[in-house]
């Protein structure tokens, strides 16, 4: 292997390792802050924890292996960090679009009526996760805002710790981060249902009753996360109001 080629590797498994990298730690290279357990371990660890970014992450590490891959088997390095750029975009692309869910769909099940049924799976796993997170989200709202209120009172009186205030400014902030990530994750969810809705057309009885059925479970699940966002961003825009130099 010449100079270029292993230059070429080096520079594709530090690409790689840094889009590895970036998907798996977030924000957390933003602060020391630990959000709220109740956010992030248990079952609540298990609901939506993959943002859109985490999944083109893995589509470009994907696209990026097999655009290297090729160049490798010429024996070109240069065609190699090529193809590893350009399959990187197109793995991004790929993760990041809302047919994602339909294109699966199709890929897994033959028929309509397949394809209806497992909607129905997934629609309903996925609301009753949001039912969870929404509990376990508000108790947190709640209680930040709450703290957020008090701070506010007390920042401008004598004696008032802005040290202990930061830090505790920190861990909402920390909350609020794992927060946004989970109703991205969500709002991707819905959308990618949606879309998936949308494209199924049947002139069977039973399987229109059925899509009928899935419309009226989708639209539950879009108010609940329309709800829980609305909710996050009432401590969102408090957090925001909230100075301390």
């Amino acid at each position: 292997m010449n100079i270029f080629n292993r230059s070429s590797a080096c520079l594709l498994v530090s690409a790689v390792l840094f889009i590895s990298g970036c998907a798996n730690t977030g924000s957390s290279l933003l602060s020391n802050a630990k959000p709220d357990p109740r956010l992030t371990s248990g079952e609540q660890a298990q609901f939506f924890t993959s943002s859109g970014a985490q999944g083109c992450g893995v589509g470009a590490l994907a696209g990026a292996g097999l655009g290297a891959l090729v160049g490798a088997l010429t024996g070109d390095g240069k065609k190699a960090l090529v193809g590893a750029a350009v399959g990187g975009a197109a793995g991004c692309a790929v993760g990041a679009t809302a047919n994602y869910y339909l294109d699966g769909l199709q890929k897994d099940y033959a028929t309509t009526s397949a394809r209806l049924q497992a909607m129905d799976t997934d629609i309903s796993k996925d609301t009753a996760a949001v039912e969870k997170t929404t509990i376990a989200m508000k108790q947190v709202i709640g209680e930040n805002q709450a703290a957020l209120t008090q701070m506010s009172i007390q920042k401008d009186k004598a004696g008032f710790d802005k040290a202990a205030a930061k830090k505790q400014l920190a861990q909402i902030d920390a909350n609020i981060s794992v927060m946004k990530d989970k109703i991205k994750v969500m709002k991707e969810k819905d959308t990618a249902y949606k879309v998936a809705l949308q494209a199924q057309k049947t002139d069977d009885k039973a399987d229109k009753a059925k899509l009928d059925k899935l419309n009226t479970e989708y639209t539950r699940l879009n108010g609940e996360i329309s709800a829980l966002e609305n909710e996050a961003n009432g401590l969102f825009n408090q957090r925001q109001a909230i100075s301390l130099g």
